[in-house]
């Protein structure tokens, strides 16, 4: 963001961006199973804005996708919209990812701050990307637990088999943020 007091028409542009990237890749299929756990690219974009975009313009990124979906638009997954998603069995995920963005994002502006060497810039962007997960499937189960009543041990069970692929996943956020904030230091929080 810039220095001054609020946003800037760059700020505005990028929060809409990423937010639209986010909405594009969750209308489109998983590109393969492993197993019975689908390898679906939106989680990437999820984890990417936080590092890219740190905590205030990440959490408003996510927050205008959630509020697009809200109102309508078919951008939640599998061309889902409206209230009743943020309290279906899944709506707790995209509370987490609410709370991953500006979590994880105000962790990405102190490491971001801190001007890393180039080379360990993506071993720090991992450690963005899993505490953006702690958030997200601390989300998930939550929202597993109150909307659709299962029990802890049920809640955790149901989402072991995603964590090794959202590893994957932070993995890739972290290279192409790091490919991203090369290209375009200005971009960092």
């Amino acid at each position: 963001m810039s220095s001054r007091r609020g946003f800037q028409a760059t700020d505005l542009a990028l929060v809409a961006v990423f937010a639209a990237l986010i909405a594009v890749l969750a209308v489109i299929p998983p590109i393969f199973m492993v197993g019975a756990v689908p390898f679906a690219l939106q989680m990437i974009a999820v984890m990417l804005t936080p590092m890219v975009l740190g905590s205030v313009r990440g959490g408003c990124a996510i927050g205008l996708y959630i509020l697009v979906g809200v109102l309508g638009l078919p951008v939640f997954s599998g061309g889902a919209s409206g209230v009743g998603v943020l309290v279906g069995p899944t709506g707790g995920f995209l509370w987490g990812w609410l709370l991953g963005a500006f979590v994880a994002g105000a962790v990405a502006t102190v490491v971001l701050c801190r001007r890393p060497r180039k080379s360990m810039l993506p071993v720090w962007l991992f450690l963005v990307a899993l505490v953006d997960l702690v958030c997200v499937y601390l989300g998930g189960i939550l929202g597993l637990m109150a909307f659709a009543k299962l029990s802890l041990n049920a809640a955790l069970a149901a989402n072991i088999a995603f964590v090794g692929l959202d590893l994957v996943k932070g993995i890739l956020a972290c290279l192409i943020a790091t490919a991203v904030l090369t290209a375009f230091p200005r971009l960092m929080p």
